[in-house]
């Protein structure tokens, strides 16, 4: 009975996985305290959510629309708002990073993985990368899946200890 109890235990725990958070490696980032963060437009739910967690951290944070006004206009593509022109215009309103969020969503409304970069305004290299995994556990829906998957606000606070790990 006992070897039973363990190898159901060893099959449960090798068909389940935790999420995932992959970060740039090297040398954390070693050049002026970042104070000012702005949500680039387009992370959706989670960049919006990142950037809650950031301010609950003790950085200002620019919201997505904010930041899209602060440029000119609020339909901004990746490449436009990451392009050293814009990033100069943000440096000169006193925004001192930009924070880009791409998010893919599973059919259960949950983020599945996400890619995060925060770029310098200053020199506009890219300071922090971080790539984010949602946890998955049996069959799709199953209730050791539901159980082992990350919400919205959980997924921001792991991709924003990643951040954290990188700018202090």
């Amino acid at each position: 009975m006992r070897r039973i109890a363990v190898v159901l235990v060893l099959v449960l725990a090798v068909g389940c996985a935790g999420s995932k958070v992959s970060q740039s490696v090297g040398q954390p980032y070693k050049g002026p305290r970042v104070k000012s963060i702005a949500v680039s437009p387009g992370g959706g739910v989670l960049g919006d959510a990142v950037g809650v967690e950031l301010f609950n951290k003790g950085f200002s944070v620019v919201d997505p629309g904010e930041a899209g006004r602060l440029l000119g206009r609020s339909d901004l593509s990746e490449l436009e708002i990451s392009s050293g022109p814009s990033l100069e215009t943000l440096q000169e309103k006193g925004v001192e990073a930009l924070l880009v969020v791409k998010v893919a969503i599973g059919v259960d409304g949950l983020p599945q993985n996400a890619s995060v970069k925060l770029t310098s305004t200053r020199t506009q290299r890219v300071i922090a990368a971080i790539s984010w995994q949602n946890g998955w556990g049996g069959q799709r829906g199953s209730i050791a899946d539901r159980t082992m998957r990350k919400d919205v606000a959980a997924a921001a606070q792991e991709i924003v200890a990643g951040l954290l790990k990188t700018l202090r």
